[in-house]
């Protein structure tokens, strides 16, 4: 990560060391209240600013102050937006007309701090600030007139801003070395960089440096001149390509090798900036490409992969910034591979949801990931990340694994909300064909010999021929067939009954051969009981009798992977028949037509 945001600050266009540490305001907070004092220092009241993209700021520890006079509004914000002023009087180097001046203002907030604070909070509710889409900051700022300036502006201010950014380096040791980030040899580097720690405080260790503080330049050297590029990088990295997909924060940071593609990209960068921007929530599985469609159609129509990205999922918690999975090389080729997964996906009728006689395409996104990678919190949150590595990095995962998760949820949802199933499982065997579309898993079994017999000629026959790929085992044709019998029972039950107690026998739980065999026999009897055994005596009834014989005594699928078949027979058996029954009629009624547009064809042939 640290090479690429390197490389990437070379594509950012020449400024001076404050500009390129400068993290600025950018929305939400983009409500600003100027704290006025005039030119004796005395109070001059509150101003309002909205949208400035002119402020200086660079955000300091909670613990601390930040690097300016200017800070967001928090629950300590007047004690530290007073620490940052002080600490700007203390150390940085002003004229005595401004040191004087900065003397008496303190004063003077400190003295009315409860009245300046009363003024503060009414201009805050008329900027309509709310915490939400308007966030606001505070700033110390000379009144003179009618003319306002702000003590961040000041060249001194500025100034103070690089030097207390390097001051903290030599803390983690200092020597003369190469440099990790640009390789420059004989240089001075430092190592008290990183905002992630190298160090430990209490517990020695056994790399270099030992995790002390005072050696960590031996663990991470950096010599200045990075440190700055670095710093500017993941400045605008976190402030414009930062989002979120499935509750997973990232940064996505483009990179090039070819020469071309990098002068076409520091030329974007120099005069189209603004517009390298990703919003809050954008999901890189289902949302369009997040960069302008004018670069990736036009200025790099061609390039290929020589535009790539770095793709940096992190955990960012007060002022920790963790990171958590990386996918050094995000390849342009691998999302639209992953678009199209995703437009197959929504054209598959046998998963689209019917609602208001409407049908809705299942869409694949990292949320659908989420749902399916787990039912508590951390562990789920950590599957998901593996999961969407592998996906973007073109790697497969174990799919035993991968179904175990699915069936795990199901399982859950029959326990709790088993009204919620049918739609869980769509989702799931949705996904499941999405994973094996991308190559985020490969196939379980290979192709048994015996299908071609075992599968009916019935819908749910030619269901089980068209997703061979999963269905590739005579364990799994029964499993899916007892699932669609079961559905079949519980269908009869409601109309007899209201209810459907029959489904406690199945909802919930994990099943094997033994509860396989069990159910065929007891749906045989239920319907049976109901007087209703037409509906399957010439059809599924002989087909899974006829599977049982065919397999004989082995069972070599997983309990998981039964239980997965027989969930999609079960919650998919309604559309399967109706889907297939249509497509039928269809073929016959085109068979039809062909055939009377032959007859009168021939006829007319005869007449001349």
């Amino acid at each position: 990560m640290y090479e690429r945001l390197q490389e990437f600050s070379q594509f950012l266009p020449e400024r001076p060391a404050w500009q390129r540490l400068n993290e600025g305001m950018y929305p939400p907070y983009d409500r600003g209240m100027a704290l006025c004092f005039d030119e004796q220092g005395e109070w001059a009241g509150v101003a309002t600013i909205c949208d400035d993209r002119t402020v200086v700021y660079r955000s300091g520890p909670p613990n601390g102050t930040d690097f300016t006079p200017c800070c967001k509004l928090a629950g300590n914000t007047a004690k530290r937006l007073c620490l940052a002023t002080k600490k700007l009087l203390k150390n940085a180097k002003l004229a005595i007309e401004q040191r004087t001046w900065l003397q008496r203002t303190i004063a003077v907030f400190q003295e009315s701090l409860d009245a300046i604070w009363d003024e503060v909070e009414t201009a805050l509710k008329q900027l309509g600030i709310n915490g939400l889409e308007h966030r606001g900051y505070v700033f110390w700022c000379l009144k003179t007139g009618s003319r306002l300036e702000a003590v961040y502006d000041w060249p001194e201010a500025k100034d103070f801003l690089v030097e207390q950014f390097l001051s903290p380096f030599s803390k983690g040791g200092k020597r003369s070395g190469t440099c990790i980030i640009c390789g420059h040899v004989n240089v001075t580097v430092y190592g008290n960089f990183s905002v992630m720690a190298c160090y430990n405080l209490d517990k020695p260790g056994s790399i270099a440096g030992g995790f002390r503080a005072e050696q960590a330049h031996r663990n991470l050297p950096v010599c200045e001149t990075c440190a700055l590029a670095l710093a500017e990088a993941f400045n605008f990295a976190d402030s414009r390509l930062k989002s979120n997909m499935g509750g997973q924060s990232y940064l996505l940071v483009p990179y090039a090798h070819h020469p071309g593609v990098r002068a076409q990209l520091k030329f974007c960068l120099k005069h189209y900036l603004d517009q390298f921007m990703l919003d809050k929530m954008h999901d890189l599985l289902a949302d369009p490409w997040p960069l302008p469609n004018k670069f990736i159609d036009c200025e790099f129509a061609g390039c290929g992969d020589q535009l790539s990205f770095n793709l940096v999922f992190f955990k960012e918690e007060q002022a920790a910034w963790r990171i958590q999975a990386e996918v050094p090389h995000l390849l342009p080729s691998r999302i639209q591979e992953l678009h199209a997964a995703g437009r197959q996906i929504a054209q598959a009728m046998d998963l689209a949801a019917e609602r208001d006689e409407i049908l809705q395409p299942l869409r694949i996104t990292t949320q659908t990931f989420r749902n399916m990678a787990g039912t508590t919190g951390k562990a789920s949150a950590n599957t998901l990340r593996t999961w969407l590595v592998a996906l973007f990095d073109r790697r497969a995962i174990d799919p035993h694994h991968f179904i175990r998760c699915l069936v795990d949820k199901l399982i859950a949802i029959g326990k709790v909300h088993p009204e919620y199933l049918n739609n869980s499982t769509r989702h799931a065997w949705g996904l499941y064909r999405y994973a094996r579309l991308t190559g985020l898993i490969q196939n379980i079994f290979t192709l048994d010999p015996r299908m071609s017999k075992i599968n009916p000629d019935s819908p749910y026959g030619r269901y089980l021929t068209t997703h061979r790929d999963f269905f590739s085992k005579p364990e799994l044709s029964i499993a899916f067939l007892t699932g669609c019998y079961a559905s079949i029972v519980a269908s009869v039950q409601r109309q007899m009954r209201n209810t459907t107690p029959f489904t406690k026998k199945f909802l919930g739980r994990q099943l094997n051969r033994e509860h396989l065999a069990q159910l065929y026999r007891e749906c045989h009897g239920k319907l049976a009981q109901y007087g209703k055994l037409a509906f399957v005596i010439q059809t599924l009834d002989p087909d899974l009798a006829h599977a049982w014989v065919q397999l004989g005594d082995e069972w070599t699928v997983t309990n998981d992977t039964a239980t997965f078949a027989f969930m999609i027979g079960y919650s998919l058996s309604y559309r399967i028949y109706h889907l297939d029954t249509h497509r039928t009629k269809s073929a016959e009624m085109a068979e039809k037509v062909e055939t009377t547009e032959s007859v009168e064809i021939a006829e007319t042939i005869d007449s001349e």
